[in-house]
């Protein structure tokens, strides 16, 4: 409609929504009258955007390794199947790793697998003290899948919150629910709500999110289990033990290769392009073995 110059348009009100666009009563309402929806369009206002603070990716600083690995993005969920105790190994990596960086670990334990004196070890390696490293890992251990849904459920997001943490591991996660006292259904259930939950305070936490699993073999006890672990993890890391080192299979890119660290206190030639102190491998003095039945704690929290 042409409005001719000079002349003044009343205001206009857009008229109620047909009887089609009412919401009828329903249950809901309680069969209280039926309720139209009216927007005007100068009430209409648009939310401001909302970014998340990304955090930087979290490395080992080893570099064959962090070749072969490649970086552990915050809000991911990284799953280390191994059947080598190399993953204890990197798992204290990791947990330093993240100290270094100025982070809190919140560590919880299925398998008894945290190793408070390898911590301290490479932190010295590291230039760090004893006091700078233990107080910032905060360790949970369950005796049951009970107990270690109850910590995921319950007591993750909350932690995170608490300590600020920028790592989170969930280490030896499925041996709890492989117990065959517990009936496979309720286990599958239990573990399918743990991973779920789990997955989302790590992705709306934005942090670092490492789950492992000891022993590769046993996952073959309850297939369900393995798969939905499997499914849950945004990139996958087999570790195979061999003699005198680990083959390291990446599922999401489909390489594979082998990793045989230096001894303790020994340096490579990548080593020599850093001039800050830093770990430079993960080797132990006794080497790395294949995964032994390992045996349970009560909580830490």
């Amino acid at each position: 409609m042409r409005v001719p110059p000079g002349r003044r348009v009343p205001y206009f009100r857009p008229p109620l929504p047909s009887a089609s666009d009412f919401i009828p009563p329903s249950s809901s309402n309680r069969g209280e009258d039926s309720i139209a929806l009216v927007v005007e369009p100068a009430t209409v206002s648009v939310a401001p955007e909302l970014r998340a603070i990304t955090r930087p990716a979290l490395t080992t600083s080893v570099p064959t390794l962090d070749r072969i690995l490649g970086p552990f993005d915050a809000g991911k969920v990284t799953l280390i199947d191994s059947g080598s105790d190399f993953v204890f190994h990197l798992t204290t990596l990791l947990a330093v790793r993240a100290v270094m960086e100025g982070h809190e670990v919140v560590f919880l334990d299925g398998g008894n697998s945290v190793d408070p004196h390898g911590m301290v070890a490479l932190g010295k390696r590291a230039g760090l003290a004893r006091e700078d490293v233990l107080p910032r890992v905060h360790v949970a251990r369950a005796f049951t899948c009970h107990q270690m849904t109850t910590l995921i459920l319950d007591m993750l997001d909350r932690k995170i919150e608490e300590t600020g943490a920028g790592l989170v591991v969930l280490a030896c996660l499925p041996t709890m629910y492989l117990d065959e006292d517990v009936e496979l259904r309720e286990a599958h259930q239990l573990f399918q709500r743990s991973m779920r939950a789990a997955r989302q305070t790590i992705g709306d936490r934005e942090v670092v999110g490492l789950v492992t699993n000891a022993g590769l073999a046993k996952l073959n006890r309850r297939r369900s289990i393995r798969r939905q672990l499997y499914e849950s993890a945004d990139r996958v890391v087999r570790v195979t033990h061999r003699k005198g080192g680990v083959r390291i299979d990446r599922l999401d890119t489909g390489t594979s290769d082998w990793y045989a660290a230096v001894p303790p206190n020994q340096m490579t030639l990548d080593d020599f392009d850093h001039t800050v102190p830093r770990i430079l491998g993960v080797e132990s003095d006794g080497g790395w073995h294949g995964i032994k039945a390992a045996g349970h704690l009560r909580f830490g929290w």
